[in-house]
């Protein structure tokens, strides 16, 4: 049915055989939608006819009965490993559409960074370029400390109905507890199955998780960025990395009663700050944020981003693709190659000059191994 006309939409349901009782409860929700800027969901079985999943399929994922997620260790730019909870395509492609349809137009506020189309870490970083000292916070276990409840409170605020709401809420959450969750209950005495006996959790790689995360944070960010104003600093965040700079005037004894109160507006919001984390950098230090140099009026890749890259194309080079990919501890070649390409288009957005002339040598020794090079 046309939704652009609620004439058209009243006529082709009734020629279809609906209730007009049905079609009227139908407008009012799309009002209510459009009100908040969402496009409207009516039903499990509407959200079924608009991704082309099965109906009971979706069905099963809001009662809980299936686990649709694989657990994947992947390679930080940075060095080390993140924790990812990957949908399966089926899943993965209902997300994209609620994605699209509830949360792509959903307020955030501008100290926040991540999950934005458009903007990226070097926009970031060049927020604290020319201070004199940084405050780092970590939000300890971020997405997995926001519970399905919370998640369920976004949708609802975006108009969606409170069945509506819990069942967006199940299909981009993940069944079970993190180790931040409290053990609890959710019931719904309407639908007997979708009364189960934990809590979901936002999992980490899920199309939707970067923007109901922004979501949940947004009263955060406030409150952060509020005490930043008050205290003359800058403020960003970027996912579950926190950061104040300062410029004249500031020292240690003012960063410490900065941490005290960054400390209670995070734990007010029901977020917890990893303590080990925790810095403070004073002028003279190296000023990095997010991975990237800010110590002078451009940001810049670090010299340790530069040599793990050089370190990876002298270990092809000299013992072949697979067997450095082995070493190095990568699931197959093509994962290897996707995080050397991923790792020098990041570094295109920062220092372009450096990163053509990478991209050339790493090309030329993917040819010298036979791999297929665009």
């Amino acid at each position: 049915m046309d939704h652009s006309s609620p004439h058209l939409y009243r006529q082709a349901g009734l020629a279809a055989g609906v209730e007009r009782a049905v079609l009227d409860h139908a407008l009012e929700q799309m009002v209510r939608n459009e009100a908040r800027d969402a496009l409207p969901i009516l039903s499990l079985k509407h959200l079924a006819h608009l991704t082309g999943a099965p109906y009971l399929y979706l069905r099963d994922i809001v009662a809980r009965v299936a686990d649709p997620y694989t657990d994947i260790v992947a390679p930080k730019r940075s060095g080390g490993k993140r924790h990812i909870s990957a949908p399966e395509p089926g899943l993965m492609d209902v997300q994209r559409v609620i994605l699209k349809r509830a949360l792509g137009n959903i307020p955030q506020h501008p100290s926040s960074f991540a999950y934005r189309q458009g903007i990226s870490i070097v926009e970031c970083a060049r927020r604290h370029l020319g201070a004199r000292w940084l405050v780092k916070l970590d939000l300890h276990d971020f997405f997995g400390s926001i519970s399905e409840r919370q998640v369920y409170l976004v949708f609802r605020a975006r108009g969606y109905s409170r069945l509506m709401s819990l069942e967006l809420a199940r299909l981009c959450t993940r069944a079970g507890l993190s180790g931040s969750q409290r053990v609890g209950s959710t019931r719904y005495s309407a639908i007997p199955s979708y009364a189960v006996n934990t809590v979901g959790y936002l999992p980490q790689g899920g199309p939707t998780s970067g923007a109901l995360a922004n979501a949940v944070a947004t009263p955060m960010d406030y409150a952060l960025a509020g005490l930043a104003q008050e205290w003359g600093l800058v403020y960003t965040r970027y996912s579950d990395d926190l950061v104040f700079s300062a410029g004249h005037g500031f020292n240690r004894a003012i960063a410490v009663r900065i941490i005290g109160k960054a400390t209670s507006a995070v734990r007010s919001q029901g977020f917890i700050l990893h303590e080990r984390k925790t810095r403070i950098i004073p002028p003279g230090a190296r000023h990095i944020v997010l991975g990237l140099l800010v110590d002078g009026d451009v940001v810049r890749l670090t010299p340790e981003f530069r040599r793990r890259i050089n370190v990876h194309l002298r270990g092809v080079d000299k013992f072949g693709l697979r067997s450095h990919a082995i070493h190095r501890g990568f699931r197959s070649l093509f994962s290897f190659v996707n995080h050397i390409d991923g790792c020098l288009a990041f570094a295109m957005s920062v220092e372009p000059e450096w990163a053509r002339e990478t991209v050339s040598a790493w090309r030329q020794i993917l040819r010298a191994q036979a791999f297929p090079v665009n």
